[in-house]
């Protein structure tokens, strides 16, 4: 069967594959970079334990307890399709059963990403590009931001969508309808609102051919359009409700245009401010839009079929509540990308074409358009975070040994709640669970609370993990009242309750505190060797606190404290030490994070080494302890009041002083 034909005033279309093409020798070169550069520095970011989301480690759960013969996933609550309905995903199980590495994911997504630009070149050369305009277009595809960030952004099923959408386009031009079928199905597979893309693009399409012979427009639009929405209701109201029966509730997303999804339908016409208030707040402040539309010189604007086919994808995160959907900075702009870039191709063969168009003009716009995604990388891409990530990979060494030395001592049968950066390191277990749904204390995306998993064998703890208590994450907080009246504790609270339930072994060295669960707690024998006992808050007093030693060398410091806890308390403190220099310079800051959130009413003793590093430079220091109640403290500081710098719980302990010194040629402690 022909292809559909587009509009001949400036297309050629040709169902003839194209020979062995010289420039595709360039194109698969700089793919070949692009995959090199973009993976080595995604496995850099999870090396380095900067993943900031659970998306790689439920997948890798997912497909660790499918082959063992399990389908929950703890991670999440949500069992693999529960979550989004995405069962591309399945494909990529064999490659886990040999390469039993989390980064596996991320290596085929980057391959599937660099493909784009061979793809995009033969679109190019089939839009009757030449050779030269065909690769500077191709190249922009993979140089522009959002490629990058879609790239670097961990692992998404959703990003496989945007070499799936070229594959189509360029099954289409080739007049393959078996092709064309097979990569449209292998979209919906990759998660379940590109049915709503494929819809629009079949009903696009369908019209503006609308003389082509009906048996044309069945095979190639409307039969893939049927399938496409009984697909989608299909995921909808069948495999959703089955497989997540409330644990994830993303029509949240939208609670602010409406109660239910016929509450916002009938709001978009009765009350459309609210739809055109949330429309310009996400346009105003993301980037998303821009982000895909400048580095390609706004061309795509001239080819608004290609615009309006984006429109689903586009108000799903434009009207979405959450912040992260209007930016390209995460998987979002994934199906998006080869749509805008049709619309710049499309129009660069157009403008080719035009006699209208002064030769130079039209010679130079490839050019220009890869000059713009140049630019735009530098500015706005993930080109300079590349950067620093080569730059820091050493220094970073000793960071990491740290880290994963902590890790180590977890077997693998263990259960354990951990943060967001180690989820993923640790998602190869039956029984995973995030520390972030402890300390928000409500479901994903809802305002049901969070009913914690029994006690596990093991929680870990990074007390300087920005992703799970930095408050712009949105998880660590103070008490707060939602919406319908109800107060939810603060997260330090919600940790207590957590850790209360059974009694733990603690190590805690620097910003890292591992629990492993007892069946017996540890006699505590309190000293009082700071000179008196200092309430810190109703329910919490410091006995004493001691330091091991003087100086501060390989062999690390240790910090004890001595508590009387109460069963009464409400406040959680924060203990911070302060490393003062004898010259006066500015003071070092370093969190030891909650004290003791796991002890219980009476007694109780805790220990915290501290370990040498490039942060604490050698010399001489007075040191200070502080106790804060941080989550007021963070809480403050991002609603931007004036009273951030809250006041401390107590007075300022002192510590005496303490002598830093390197390994080579260190004196002594002792």
């Amino acid at each position: 069967m022909p292809p559909p034909t587009w509009d001949k005033a400036w297309m050629v279309i040709t169902t003839k594959r194209l020979a062995a093409d010289p420039g595709k020798g360039p194109i698969w070169g700089l793919a070949l970079v692009f995959f090199g550069v973009w993976t080595w520095t995604s496995y850099a970011r999870w090396a380095n334990f900067e993943y900031r989301t659970f998306d790689l480690a439920y997948y890798v759960q997912a497909l660790w307890q499918l082959v063992h013969g399990r389908f929950q996933v703890s991670v999440e609550g949500v069992p693999l399709l529960g979550n989004h309905v995405e069962p591309i995903v399945l494909l990529i199980t064999p490659f886990f059963l040999i390469f039993r590495h989390p980064i596996i994911f991320v290596v085929i997504q980057n391959a599937a990403l660099a493909s784009m630009g061979p793809v995009a070149f033969s679109i190019g050369r089939l839009l009757g590009l030449d050779r030269k305009a065909a690769l500077l277009l191709a190249g922009a595809m993979l140089i522009t931001p959002a490629t990058g960030y879609v790239a670097l952004h961990e692992f998404h099923p959703e990003a496989f969508t945007a070499p799936f959408l070229l594959l189509l386009f360029q099954a289409r031009l080739r007049g393959s309808l078996r092709a064309h079928w097979g990569w449209l199905l292998a979209i919906l597979a990759c998660k379940e609102n590109m049915a709503l893309l494929m819809v629009a693009y079949c009903a696009v399409h369908a019209f503006l051919e609308r003389k082509r012979p009906l048996a044309v427009l069945r095979a190639w639009y409307l039969w893939p359009m049927a399938f496409s929405i009984l697909w989608f209701f299909l995921c909808t109201k069948w495999v959703t409700p089955a497989l997540n029966p409330g644990s994830i509730d993303y029509l949240a997303l939208y609670d602010r245009l409406g109660a239910s999804a016929g509450d916002i339908l009938v709001k978009a016409i009765t009350q459309p401010q609210r739809i055109l208030g949330a429309l310009f707040h996400s346009l105003s402040h993301g980037n998303l839009l821009w982000a895909l539309l400048l580095p390609f010189l706004a061309l795509p604007c001239l080819r608004p079929r290609w615009l309006l086919i984006a429109t689903p994808i586009l108000l799903q995160h434009l009207l979405s509540w959450r912040s992260s959907e209007w930016t390209i900075y995460f998987h979002y702009a994934a199906p998006l990308l080869p749509v805008f870039w049709m619309g710049l191709a499309e129009s660069a063969a157009m403008i080719d074409r035009s006699p209208s168009v002064p030769i130079r003009i039209r010679t130079s716009l490839p050019l220009l358009a890869i000059a713009a995604c140049l630019v735009a990388q530098v500015f706005l891409g993930p080109a300079r975070d590349i950067a620093v990530t080569m730059v820091n990979w050493l220094p970073e060494e000793q960071t990491r040994a740290r880290k994963q030395a902590f890790i180590r001592q977890i077997p693998p049968e263990a259960s354990i709640l951990a943060p967001l950066p180690y989820l993923s390191h640790l998602a190869m277990r039956e029984e995973l669970y995030s520390l972030h749904y402890v300390l928000k204390g409500l479901k994903t995306l809802s305002r049901s609370a969070y009913s914690p998993p029994p006690p596990t064998d093991f929680v870990l703890i990074d007390y300087d993990d920005s992703a799970t208590f930095d408050p712009m994450a949105g998880y660590y907080h103070p008490p707060m009242k939602t919406t319908d009246g109800r107060v939810i504790p603060s997260s330090d609270r919600l940790l207590h309750e957590f850790l209360r339930r059974c009694p733990w072994t603690v190590r805690a060295s620097d910003e890292l505190t591992l629990l492993q669960q007892t069946k017996t707690a540890a006699e505590s024998q309190p000293d009082a060797s700071t000179g008196g006992r200092i309430e810190i808050t109703t329910g919490t007093t410091l006995i004493g606190i001691t330091k091991s030693g003087d100086t501060l060398a390989e062999q690390g410091l240790e910090v004890r404290m001595d508590w009387e806890f109460q069963d009464s308390r409400e406040v959680f403190p924060w203990m911070f030490l302060k490393l003062t220099p004898r010259d006066q310079r500015s003071g070092i800051v370093i969190s030891r994070g909650l004290c003791a959130p796991e002890g219980v009413a009476g007694p109780y003793q805790e220990s915290w080494r501290i370990n040498p590093s490039e942060q604490i430079p050698p010399g001489d220091y007075g040191v200070e302890v502080f106790f804060v109640d941080n989550a007021r403290r963070v809480w403050a500081g991002k609603s931007g009041r004036l009273d951030a710098r809250t006041p401390l719980l107590a007075s300022p302990v002192s510590l005496g002083e303490l002598k830093v010194t390197r390994e080579n040629g260190a004196p002594s402690p002792h």
